[in-house]
Formats: structure tokens, sequence, C-alpha cells
């Protein structure tokens, strides 16, 4: 079985943390305040309960352990061959192997953000233009 760690918050990851439980605390404070029926908000997570009393340290660790992206990249690096860590040329064929490119978000040297559905369609791009200005090989 592969071990797969995604890298979350490794760089920057106590700012990211902080941000998220402030973007949960303005959740729960807008839910909060529809009023009845809806209140009281019985939190399932990351602090459970109605009367809650989790500490802002509790609360990051959850988010930590529950964050989740089924939207992995960076897993074929490009960078020059010297680079141990690089798969991948600037042209997206990869290093020792003919005829083979990856095109896709693995491609990435670091995660390009959230959702990385317009940098991936931005590397198509530029991967269809290296591609196609190649010229034909001969049969």
């Amino acid at each position: 079985m592969p071990d797969i760690n995604l890298n979350f918050f490794a760089e920057g990851g106590d700012q990211d943390l902080t941000e998220l439980l402030d973007a949960t605390k303005i959740f729960r404070k807008a839910f909060n305040s529809a009023g009845a029926p809806i209140t009281p908000f019985n939190e399932r997570h990351p602090c459970p309960g109605i009367n809650k009393n989790c500490t802002d340290e509790a609360q990051k660790e959850f988010i930590k352990l529950q964050s989740y992206s089924h939207h992995a990249t960076s897993t074929c690096k490009i960078g020059p061959r010297k680079d141990p860590m690089a798969v991948l040329d600037s042209k997206f064929r990869v290093h020792g192997v003919e005829n083979l490119r990856v095109v896709d978000a693995s491609a990435f040297p670091k995660v390009p953000g959230a959702f990385p559905v317009c940098p991936t369609f931005m590397l198509a791009e530029k991967a269809s233009a290296d591609i196609l200005s190649e010229p034909e090989e001969k049969a």
C-alpha cells in the first residue's frame, strides 16, 4: 500500500489553518445569529455541541487532520534533468523516455492553488503549442 502524503499545510500551514479557523468562526456566528427555530445550532465539528468550549488549537488540529482534497498535483515535476526530483522537461517530455509526455496537473513543481483547473488548462495550452510546433516524425 503506498504512503500518500499530500503535504497539506507543509508551507505556511499555521497561517492557512488560522484563516480556515477564522472562516469557521464567521460561519458559526452567522448560523448562530439566525435565531429560532434554527438555533441553538448543535455543531458536529470542529467544536461539537451547543455550548462550545474548544480551544483554537484543538479546532485547528481537527481541520488539519480532516482536510482532504482530490486535486492531487505535482507528482511529475517539470525541471532540468539535473534536478533529481524533476520528471519532465519544459516541453512535458519524460526524462529518459522517448515519445512520452505528461500533460496534466501532476506536472506542476508546486501545487498551484486550491482548485487547479485553470492552471491545468493553461498548462495544456502550452503543451498543445509545444507538441504542434514540433515537426512530424517521418515513418
